[in-house]
């Protein structure tokens, strides 16, 4: 058995991570007067980008589709977080808007307000935003939240909004020497409303990481804390770990496979009261029976139909062949004489009044004869196509499945 290849490195993953913290880092250290968010911008944080871009274009890791959708739910938690923010800011005027300010400090023109706001909430939504959910996808993905339950996952999230996200800010805002200034004033309401709206980018950011759980099967390593799995609901079968999961087959037989399998498959784990595996159908192999039952319903039809649709036809006297020639009719027995059989019936001409309004079959058959044959004509009903549009009595036949 050949071992299985190693998992991918895991410098991309930091890299990620560390674009992702880099916007953040540039505002705290602009604040405290350490580096000027304009060089940190054009030397650490757009050719780190661009690396990292490249990078994932022409050289995919396992780790980039959950980077990638890191990165779209931070920036749709952002938008929602500022639906909240701005309505604050500008309908009720409850503080300020400090964004289109820190624009400025990145294209180093204090008096640009409108570049300065487009710039700033391009970094607010990509650069802080996005990497926020970087962050936490990764973190989550290494930790293996997504093992947990959905509560679990969005309290994780939301806790991760408050701390270090929230809690950095304040941090920045009041321990910096100018950050009351340079950002927003520390009051009772600003300090509520900017725990509101981390509040609500934390609730947002968890429920995109539990909608796009299914993605962290491309992690290619395995999680380091053993977090239990999320119990499933009551008459709901667990979900199947990808150790247990069976390999997908190169011809998988079709709708109409012929191939007889067993719908259940044995269950490898093991009930808690008996002890003994459990069994639970397997979805393509009930499928596949469902559809040769069908098709064994309507070839019994068929066959019915066929059979029934022949012993009529052998009522019915063929086109210019004597009724008392036509094959599966019993023929009259000529009397010797009328003492052996009774009165012998004489037919009678097509004129005569007796036979008015009678059919030559009528004339022809017996009466018990042709009781059955006019019973049958009677109870015939249109709908079926293989047997001359007719239809007749007895031959639905109820779906098997």
């Amino acid at each position: 058995m050949s071992p299985s290849p190693a998992p991918p490195g895991f410098v991309r993953p930091a890299l990620h991570v560390l674009l992702a913290a880099l916007p953040l880092l540039a505002i705290s250290a602009h604040v405290f007067g350490l580096v000027e968010m304009q060089i940190s911008a054009a030397v650490a944080v757009i050719p780190l980008a661009t690396v990292v871009l490249v990078l994932s274009v022409f050289a995919p890791h396992a780790a980039d589709r959950v980077v990638l959708h890191g990165l779209v739910w931070g920036v749709l938690a952002c938008g929602i977080y500022d639906v909240f923010r701005l309505d604050t800011v500008y309908m009720l005027g409850l503080w300020g808007d400090f964004i289109p300010t820190m624009g400025t400090w990145i294209t180093g023109n204090p008096d640009g307000m409108v570049g300065g706001a487009v710039v700033g909430y391009l970094w607010r939504y990509i650069g802080d935003g996005g990497g926020i959910g970087i962050t936490f996808f990764v973190v989550a993905a290494v930790c293996g939240l997504q093992r947990c339950s959905r509560r679990t996952v969005v309290l994780a999230a939301v806790g991760f909004g408050v701390f270090p996200v929230w809690s950095g800010l304040i941090a920045t805002v009041g321990l910096a020497p100018q950050g009351q200034q340079l950002m927003f004033t520390l009051t009772p309401t600003t300090v509520l409303l900017s725990l509101i709206g981390h509040l609500i980018f934390g609730l947002v950011l968890g429920l995109g990481f539990w909608r796009s759980r299914a993605v962290l099967s491309s992690w290619p390593w395995a999680p380091l804390l053993g977090l239990r799995a999320a119990e499933p609901s009551p008459g709901v079968a667990a979900p199947r770990s990808s150790e247990d999961a069976e390999p997908a087959p190169l011809f998988a037989p079709g709708p109409h496979s012929a191939v007889v399998e067993d719908a259940f498959v044995p269950e490898p784990r093991v009930s808690g009261t008996g002890g003994m595996a459990a069994r639970r159908p397997h979805p393509g192999r009930v499928r596949e029976r469902a559809v040769r039952v069908r098709q064994r319903g309507a070839e019994a039809r068929e066959r019915r139909d066929a059979q029934e649709f022949a012993t009529v036809q052998a009522l019915v006297p063929r086109k210019g062949t004597p009724a008392d020639d036509a094959p599966g009719i019993p023929r009259q027995r000529a009397s010797a004489s009328p003492e052996d059989d009774g009165p012998v019936r004489t037919p009678a001409t097509s004129g005569s009044p007796a036979m008015s309004g009678t059919s030559p079959a009528e004339r022809t058959l017996d009466p018990d004869t042709w009781a059955e044959f006019r019973r049958r004509l009677e109870s015939t009903e249109p709908g079926r196509r293989a047997h001359g549009g007719r239809r007749y009595a007895g031959s639905e036949q109820r779906d098997p499945v």
